[in-house]
């Protein structure tokens, strides 16, 4: 294949079931139009140049493939595909994704990194989540792969993660009606600080945090059943119950409380919880935009290749 291959794929945001899917649960994530672009070159050797916009160039040969560092990701995509690459190439990195806020830009590029490497290699698209999946457990050491799914498909999806390495169950579900915005906390701890603190907690107090997964899968569980059905006040409704099992989690921060508090006071507001792990990062309003939040646009289309 001689031809540019050029691919991209949006951020997320995790809506509900935040942790309960850790767990065998299901959550809600949704596709953002921030999206990261991949651009791949082919070349006459077997050499690979990586540029973006975030990180010095990379050149590497694939006889000596390297691993870790700010393109961690990209090079197992890359090993991922190694037997199958007809040559090497330039792989040229876009993103329109803030990195200091989540936003699931590792998940983003990793998606569309998958996308233009199997279509160089020829071997088509199926089991991609899988791979993604794969690498994200492989570098961060857990993951459910929910923002995955939604860089993958886009819009509004319920997931459940695959109890081993495998694409998990994903449904599609009508995007809500309302404006949906963010607002930084200023701070984040990584998703994998967080659920160890909370492994740490559970020990010897395992049928308390049970129980209460359980319980943020079963409001998971309604909410998901509101948004089939466009019950949409039960649905934000369900948002803001699934903030009260955050906080019995212990993840809502004074800050992060503060934050939705102020959000909940303003009447245009329909939900305002944490989005992610929690312990920083983001919250998550619906209805018109609170004070200081910023709106995001959902994503109706995932991830996207042209050749």
């Amino acid at each position: 294949m001689n031809s540019t291959i050029r691919t991209s794929a949006p951020g997320s945001i995790m809506v509900t079931g935040e942790h309960a899917v850790v767990y065998g649960h299901r959550a809600v994530v949704s596709a953002i139009e921030q999206r990261i672009s991949i651009t791949l070159t082919p070349r006459s050797d077997r050499l690979v140049r990586i540029t973006s916009e975030i990180a010095a160039p990379l050149e590497l040969s694939l006889e000596a493939l390297p691993e870790g560092g700010d393109y961690r990701f990209v090079l197992a995509a890359i090993a991922r595909y190694l037997a199958d690459l007809p040559s090497g190439f330039t792989l040229e990195i876009r993103s329109e994704i803030d990195p200091t806020l989540g936003l699931g830009s590792s998940a983003a590029v990793t998606v569309a990194c998958l996308g233009a490497l199997s279509r160089f290699a020829g071997t088509g698209q199926q089991g991609l989540h899988a791979d993604a999946l794969a690498i994200v457990r492989k570098l961060q050491g857990r993951g459910s792969g929910a923002d995955l799914a939604a860089s993958f498909h886009g819009g509004l999806v319920a997931y459940r993660a695959p109890q081993a390495l495998g694409n998990g169950v994903i449904q599609a579900l009508p995007l809500p009606p309302a404006a949906v915005s963010l607002k930084y906390c200023g701070y984040k701890t990584p998703t994998s600080e967080v659920l160890r603190m909370i492994a740490e907690k559970m020990a010897g107090d395992e049928a308390r945090f049970n129980t209460l997964y359980d319980r943020m899968g079963a409001e998971s569980a309604q909410t998901i059943a509101a948004a089939e059905c466009g019950n949409w006040d039960g649905f934000y409704e369900g948002l803001n119950r699934y903030q009260a099992l955050m906080e019995d989690l212990g993840v809502c921060d004074e800050t992060l409380g503060e934050i939705i508090t102020s959000a909940r006071s303003e009447s245009s507001t329909l939900a305002a919880k944490i989005s992610g792990s929690g312990l920083g990062d983001c919250v998550l309003a619906l209805g018109t935009p609170p004070t200081g939040f910023v709106p995001v646009t959902l994503a109706k289309k995932g991830l996207t290749i042209d050749a």
